[in-house]
């Protein structure tokens, strides 16, 4: 065989008993460090720690909240053409 060949295979059998490295991916260490910034991760609940109870009195309460900024916002922004012609009363 020639030292060539033998050289060669000797690289190859060697590649062989060293450890295979991960290749370094910038996506992954990029997205690991923003994951590291979660205050909470995403990750499955265990199954051993029971769900919350629904809170409806603040959910009412919510959407009271939003209701009195909503309802008449959305009157004045749909209404204005309305509220116009009869103030104005075709007197333009």
């Amino acid at each position: 065989m020639s030292p060539i060949l033998a050289r060669l295979a000797a690289r190859s059998s060697f590649r062989g008993v060293q450890q295979q490295q991960r290749t370094f991916s910038v996506y992954k260490s990029l997205r690991q460090f923003a994951r590291s910034f979660e205050h909470a991760p995403f990750e499955r609940l265990p199954a051993t720690s029971e769900s919350a109870a629904a809170d409806w009195g603040r959910q009412f309460k919510r959407l009271g909240k939003q209701s009195a900024i909503y309802v008449p916002a959305i009157g004045m922004i749909l209404g204005w053409p309305y509220l116009a012609a009869r103030g104005l009363d075709g007197h333009i």
